[in-house]
């Protein structure tokens, strides 16, 4: 089968190429940052009369594209139209479960979207609908919609993660970390999305999957399991004031220092991560997905958690180092 990945050099998409090749097929793997070529291509999502060219001959079409909200939601739009032109029969278009908005509780794939909480969830989404073309034209799809992706080389929900808890940023958050990881191995969604290459469709239907590992803990668990894995001990407990000045006082500047030191052509690396307040928000929500459709339809065997862990620790460990040793107080004066 011929397949070509956008964002193929992205965190999934990378790996999904390799996987892919792996399993025999052929692949191209096109985004705008691509050095072409064998099997590379560099290419714009947004540019549609490329997009249709470039997928002439394929079989399937892997929507792998992150990136600003006219890259996610323009760029699905004009892929459905090229899809479509170029007669591409299956199109796997890799959503979020931030489509369910403010939806807490137990969602599976049924469940309605609630409130938009901002640009990202608002940019998915209209992503989904735009696949309404390339159905209509009797075109195949399938949406899936995982949850935090990790693993090893994740900077996302692991390197920063890792590097918060070593400077005490993060830890015990109490109720402001009692939500849902809905953690989902990297490995795992690039399964999921080699197996809906072949779930059986007819033609112009489209299923939607939720990706999240059954075992997958509350944050306050997870900020636990990897401090204790990577050495960020003792665990801090944080007050929710702590950490509103973190996100909404000290994040904002360290957005601006960093965007300001990339204009002028310097490395951030040396600022920490700033806390947004959204990430206040995914950590508190308790919206919990259930990914049973994909484990019956795909026949998912999930990642297990302590697995995952160990092999995300240990890539932060071989990427930062080991934690710097902690100085302890002089015992009191008898």
């Amino acid at each position: 089968m011929k397949v070509m990945v956008l964002g193929g050099s992205g965190y999934i998409g990378t790996r999904l190429v390799a996987m892919l090749r792996e399993a025999g097929h052929q692949v191209v793997a096109a985004s705008s940052r691509a050095q072409p070529g064998e099997g590379r291509l560099r290419l714009d999502t947004r540019d549609g009369p490329a997009l249709a060219l470039a997928l002439n001959g394929c079989d399937a079409v892997v929507n792998a594209v992150a990136g600003d909200a006219g890259s996610i939601a323009t760029g699905a739009r004009l892929l459905a139209a090229a899809a479509g032109a170029a007669g591409v029969p299956r199109l796997v278009h890799l959503s979020t479960m931030s489509v369910y908005g403010a939806v807490e509780g137990r969602v599976d794939e049924a469940t309605g979207p609630g409130p938009v909480l901002g640009w990202y969830d608002r940019a998915k989404r209209e992503a989904e609908q735009h696949l309404v073309t390339y159905l209509a034209g009797g075109g195949m799809a399938v949406v899936l919609r995982p949850g935090c992706v990790w693993g090893p080389d994740c900077e996302l929900w692991v390197g920063r993660i890792g590097r918060w808890l070593r400077a005490g940023r993060l830890g015990d958050l109490g109720a402001a970390g009692d939500g849902w990881s809905n953690l989902v191995h990297v490995n795992d969604v690039c399964v999921a999305a080699m197996r809906s290459l072949e779930v059986p469709l007819a033609r112009g239907e489209c299923r939607a999957f939720n990706l999240a590992a059954p075992d997958s803990p509350r944050w306050n668990e997870y900020f636990t399991d990897l401090a204790l894995e990577i050495g960020a001990t003792p665990v801090r407990r944080l007050s929710p004031r702590q950490l509103t000045l973190d996100a909404k006082v000290a994040g904002p500047v360290l957005h601006v220092m960093r965007k300001l030191l990339r204009k002028a052509g310097r490395g951030a690396g040396s600022l920490p991560d700033p806390v947004t307040p959204g990430l206040l928000g995914v950590w508190q929500r308790h919206l919990h997905l259930d990914s049973r459709a994909a484990s019956e339809s795909l026949h998912m065997d999930w990642t297990p958690y302590p697995v995952a862990l160990q092999e995300a620790a240990a890539w932060f460990l071989q990427a930062e180092g080991p934690a710097p040793a902690r100085s302890r107080p002089l015992p009191a004066a008898s």
